[in-house]
Protein backbone atom coordinates (compact mmCIF):
# COMPACT_ATOMS: atom_id res chain seq x y z
CA UNK A 1 0.00 0.00 0.00
CA UNK A 2 1.57 3.38 -1.01
CA UNK A 3 2.07 6.08 1.65
CA UNK A 4 -1.09 8.01 2.50
CA UNK A 5 -0.82 11.73 1.72
CA UNK A 6 -2.83 14.74 2.91
CA UNK A 7 -3.99 15.20 -0.69
CA UNK A 8 -5.36 11.62 -0.69
CA UNK A 9 -7.37 12.31 2.47
CA UNK A 10 -8.60 15.67 1.21
CA UNK A 11 -9.91 13.99 -1.95
CA UNK A 12 -11.65 11.33 0.15
CA UNK A 13 -13.27 14.03 2.31
CA UNK A 14 -14.39 15.85 -0.86
CA UNK A 15 -16.21 12.66 -1.87
CA UNK A 16 -17.72 12.42 1.63
CA UNK A 17 -18.88 16.05 1.37
CA UNK A 18 -20.55 15.29 -1.98
CA UNK A 19 -22.36 12.30 -0.45
CA UNK A 20 -23.51 14.52 2.42
CA UNK A 21 -24.89 17.16 0.05
CA UNK A 22 -26.79 14.48 -1.86
CA UNK A 23 -28.42 13.20 1.34
CA UNK A 24 -29.33 16.73 2.37
CA UNK A 25 -30.82 17.38 -1.07
CA UNK A 26 -32.98 14.29 -0.53
CA UNK A 27 -34.27 15.77 2.75
CA UNK A 28 -31.91 14.32 5.38
CA UNK A 29 -30.13 16.51 7.94
CA UNK A 30 -26.71 16.43 9.61
CA UNK A 31 -27.14 16.09 13.40
CA UNK A 32 -23.45 15.80 14.31
CA UNK A 33 -20.23 13.95 13.60
CA UNK A 34 -18.41 10.74 14.44
CA UNK A 35 -14.72 10.29 15.18
CA UNK A 36 -13.40 7.09 13.65
CA UNK A 37 -10.09 5.23 13.94
CA UNK A 38 -9.58 6.67 17.42
CA UNK A 39 -7.22 3.89 18.52
CA UNK A 40 -3.53 3.82 17.57
CA UNK A 41 -3.97 0.20 16.46
CA UNK A 42 -6.46 1.11 13.71
CA UNK A 43 -4.39 4.16 12.72
CA UNK A 44 -1.26 2.06 12.24
CA UNK A 45 -3.16 -0.56 10.27
CA UNK A 46 -4.54 2.07 7.87
CA UNK A 47 -1.34 4.19 7.81
CA UNK A 48 -3.15 7.18 9.32
CA UNK A 49 -1.49 9.89 11.39
CA UNK A 50 -4.64 10.43 13.46
CA UNK A 51 -8.42 9.89 13.55
CA UNK A 52 -10.92 10.52 10.77
CA UNK A 53 -14.46 11.91 10.85
CA UNK A 54 -17.85 11.25 9.31
CA UNK A 55 -21.31 12.79 9.51
CA UNK A 56 -24.27 11.68 11.63
CA UNK A 57 -27.66 11.96 9.94
CA UNK A 58 -31.16 12.39 11.35
CA UNK A 59 -32.33 9.28 9.49
CA UNK A 60 -29.66 7.14 11.19
CA UNK A 61 -30.31 7.56 14.92
CA UNK A 62 -32.54 5.32 17.03
CA UNK A 63 -33.31 5.07 20.75
CA UNK A 64 -32.32 2.18 22.99
CA UNK A 65 -34.77 -0.70 22.60
CA UNK A 66 -34.89 -0.54 18.79
CA UNK A 67 -35.21 -3.77 16.76
CA UNK A 68 -33.69 -3.88 13.26
CA UNK A 69 -33.69 -6.41 10.41
CA UNK A 70 -30.27 -7.66 9.33
CA UNK A 71 -31.42 -7.27 5.71
CA UNK A 72 -30.98 -3.52 6.23
CA UNK A 73 -27.18 -4.02 6.05
CA UNK A 74 -24.72 -5.67 3.67
CA UNK A 75 -22.04 -6.52 6.25
CA UNK A 76 -22.88 -5.23 9.72
CA UNK A 77 -20.36 -4.63 12.52
CA UNK A 78 -20.90 -2.69 15.75
CA UNK A 79 -18.91 -0.75 18.34
CA UNK A 80 -19.83 0.40 21.82
CA UNK A 81 -18.58 3.87 22.69
CA UNK A 82 -19.35 7.19 24.37
CA UNK A 83 -20.95 10.21 22.73
CA UNK A 84 -21.59 13.81 23.76
CA UNK A 85 -24.35 16.34 23.21
CA UNK A 86 -23.15 19.92 22.75
CA UNK A 87 -24.69 23.07 24.23
CA UNK A 88 -22.05 25.43 22.80
CA UNK A 89 -20.15 25.67 19.51
CA UNK A 90 -16.63 24.21 19.38
CA UNK A 91 -14.52 25.67 16.60
CA UNK A 92 -10.83 25.02 17.37
CA UNK A 93 -8.48 22.28 18.54
CA UNK A 94 -6.91 24.57 21.18
CA UNK A 95 -10.13 24.99 23.17
CA UNK A 96 -9.38 25.07 26.90
CA UNK A 97 -10.44 22.17 29.16
CA UNK A 98 -12.88 24.49 31.00
CA UNK A 99 -14.44 25.71 27.75
CA UNK A 100 -14.68 22.16 26.45
CA UNK A 101 -16.50 20.94 29.57
CA UNK A 102 -18.91 23.87 29.43
CA UNK A 103 -19.67 23.05 25.77
CA UNK A 104 -20.74 19.47 26.61
CA UNK A 105 -24.22 18.99 28.01
CA UNK A 106 -23.81 15.27 28.76
CA UNK A 107 -21.84 12.13 27.95
CA UNK A 108 -23.87 9.00 27.09
CA UNK A 109 -23.46 5.48 25.74
CA UNK A 110 -24.10 4.59 22.10
CA UNK A 111 -23.92 1.53 19.87
CA UNK A 112 -22.48 2.59 16.53
CA UNK A 113 -23.43 0.61 13.41
CA UNK A 114 -21.05 0.13 10.49
CA UNK A 115 -21.80 -1.36 7.08
CA UNK A 116 -18.71 -2.73 5.34
CA UNK A 117 -20.17 -2.90 1.84
CA UNK A 118 -16.80 -3.14 0.06
CA UNK A 119 -15.77 -5.68 -2.61
CA UNK A 120 -12.31 -5.94 -1.01
CA UNK A 121 -10.45 -4.84 2.11
CA UNK A 122 -11.00 -1.05 2.33
CA UNK A 123 -8.18 1.49 2.46
CA UNK A 124 -8.21 4.60 4.64
CA UNK A 125 -9.47 6.70 1.73
CA UNK A 126 -12.27 4.18 1.03
CA UNK A 127 -13.34 4.47 4.66
CA UNK A 128 -13.30 8.29 4.71
CA UNK A 129 -15.09 8.66 1.37
CA UNK A 130 -17.83 6.30 2.60
CA UNK A 131 -18.59 8.50 5.62
CA UNK A 132 -16.19 6.59 7.87
CA UNK A 133 -18.37 3.48 7.27
CA UNK A 134 -21.05 4.97 9.54
CA UNK A 135 -24.49 3.34 9.18
CA UNK A 136 -26.26 4.86 12.19
CA UNK A 137 -26.28 4.66 15.98
CA UNK A 138 -28.51 3.54 18.83
CA UNK A 139 -28.33 5.88 21.82
CA UNK A 140 -28.95 5.64 25.54
CA UNK A 141 -32.21 7.20 26.67
CA UNK A 142 -31.45 7.05 30.40
CA UNK A 143 -29.60 9.96 31.98
CA UNK A 144 -25.93 10.41 31.04
CA UNK A 145 -23.38 12.37 33.07
CA UNK A 146 -21.13 15.42 32.71
CA UNK A 147 -17.63 15.02 31.30
CA UNK A 148 -14.95 14.54 33.97
CA UNK A 149 -11.46 13.04 34.30
CA UNK A 150 -12.44 10.13 36.53
CA UNK A 151 -11.91 6.51 35.40
CA UNK A 152 -14.92 4.93 33.71
CA UNK A 153 -15.96 1.54 32.34
CA UNK A 154 -17.80 0.33 29.25
CA UNK A 155 -18.83 -3.20 28.30
CA UNK A 156 -20.33 -4.62 25.09
CA UNK A 157 -22.36 -7.85 25.20
CA UNK A 158 -23.88 -10.06 22.50
CA UNK A 159 -26.54 -12.43 23.83
CA UNK A 160 -25.26 -11.70 27.37
CA UNK A 161 -21.68 -12.72 26.47
CA UNK A 162 -19.01 -10.01 26.84
CA UNK A 163 -17.30 -9.28 23.50
CA UNK A 164 -15.45 -6.10 24.46
CA UNK A 165 -14.75 -3.99 27.51
CA UNK A 166 -12.55 -1.09 28.57
CA UNK A 167 -12.02 0.67 31.87
CA UNK A 168 -9.84 3.45 33.22
CA UNK A 169 -9.18 7.13 32.68
CA UNK A 170 -8.41 6.57 28.97
CA UNK A 171 -12.15 6.23 28.28
CA UNK A 172 -13.01 9.75 29.46
CA UNK A 173 -9.73 11.15 28.07
CA UNK A 174 -10.73 9.86 24.62
CA UNK A 175 -13.98 11.84 24.82
CA UNK A 176 -12.17 15.13 25.47
CA UNK A 177 -9.39 14.38 22.95
CA UNK A 178 -11.88 13.44 20.22
CA UNK A 179 -14.06 16.53 20.57
CA UNK A 180 -11.00 18.79 20.70
CA UNK A 181 -9.45 17.12 17.62
CA UNK A 182 -12.74 17.25 15.73
CA UNK A 183 -13.19 20.97 16.41
CA UNK A 184 -9.82 21.68 14.80
CA UNK A 185 -10.19 19.22 11.91
CA UNK A 186 -13.62 20.52 10.93
CA UNK A 187 -12.23 24.06 10.94
CA UNK A 188 -9.66 22.92 8.38
CA UNK A 189 -12.54 21.80 6.14
CA UNK A 190 -14.55 25.01 6.59
CA UNK A 191 -16.95 23.38 9.06
CA UNK A 192 -17.60 23.63 12.81
CA UNK A 193 -19.34 21.88 15.68
CA UNK A 194 -22.60 23.56 16.68
CA UNK A 195 -24.68 23.59 19.84
CA UNK A 196 -27.32 20.86 19.68
CA UNK A 197 -25.13 18.46 17.70
CA UNK A 198 -24.04 14.98 18.80
CA UNK A 199 -20.46 13.69 18.58
CA UNK A 200 -19.58 9.98 18.67
CA UNK A 201 -16.15 10.00 20.28
CA UNK A 202 -14.60 6.80 18.94
CA UNK A 203 -14.36 3.28 20.30
CA UNK A 204 -11.59 1.68 22.33
CA UNK A 205 -13.09 -1.82 21.93
CA UNK A 206 -12.82 -3.92 18.75
CA UNK A 207 -15.47 -4.02 16.04
CA UNK A 208 -17.90 -6.91 16.47
CA UNK A 209 -19.32 -8.44 13.24
CA UNK A 210 -23.04 -9.30 13.46
CA UNK A 211 -24.03 -12.15 11.16
CA UNK A 212 -26.99 -13.73 13.00
CA UNK A 213 -30.02 -12.51 14.95
CA UNK A 214 -28.95 -11.44 18.43
CA UNK A 215 -29.38 -9.08 21.37
CA UNK A 216 -26.73 -6.40 21.91
CA UNK A 217 -26.08 -4.15 24.84
CA UNK A 218 -23.64 -1.46 25.91
CA UNK A 219 -23.32 -0.91 29.66
CA UNK A 220 -21.33 1.83 31.41
CA UNK A 221 -20.73 2.71 35.04
CA UNK A 222 -22.38 6.16 34.85
CA UNK A 223 -23.05 7.13 31.23
CA UNK A 224 -26.20 5.08 30.69
CA UNK A 225 -26.84 1.90 28.75
CA UNK A 226 -28.06 0.81 25.33
CA UNK A 227 -29.98 -2.28 24.21
CA UNK A 228 -30.74 -3.30 20.64
CA UNK A 229 -32.00 -6.42 18.88
CA UNK A 230 -31.28 -7.66 15.36
CA UNK A 231 -33.70 -10.01 13.63
CA UNK A 232 -33.24 -11.97 10.40
CA UNK A 233 -35.85 -9.84 8.61
CA UNK A 234 -38.90 -7.72 9.29
CA UNK A 235 -39.50 -4.05 10.01
CA UNK A 236 -37.43 -1.59 11.98
CA UNK A 237 -39.29 -0.86 15.22
CA UNK A 238 -38.53 1.67 17.95
CA UNK A 239 -39.97 1.78 21.47
CA UNK A 240 -42.81 4.15 22.29
CA UNK A 241 -41.58 7.25 24.07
Amino acid sequence: MPPLTTADLDQAYAEQHALCHLRQWRGDAVVGYKVGCASTVSQRRLKLKGPVFGRLFHSGRWPSGTTMPLTRFSSLAVEGELAVRLVKDVSAANVSPARLRSAIDSVFAVLELHDFAFPQKPSATDIVANNAVHAGFVYATDVGAPLDDEPASLRVEVNDAVVGQVSGSQLTATVADSVRWLGGELQRHGLRLHAGQTVLCGSLVPLTPIEKPCRLSVATDRFGSVACRFEEQGELTTPLR
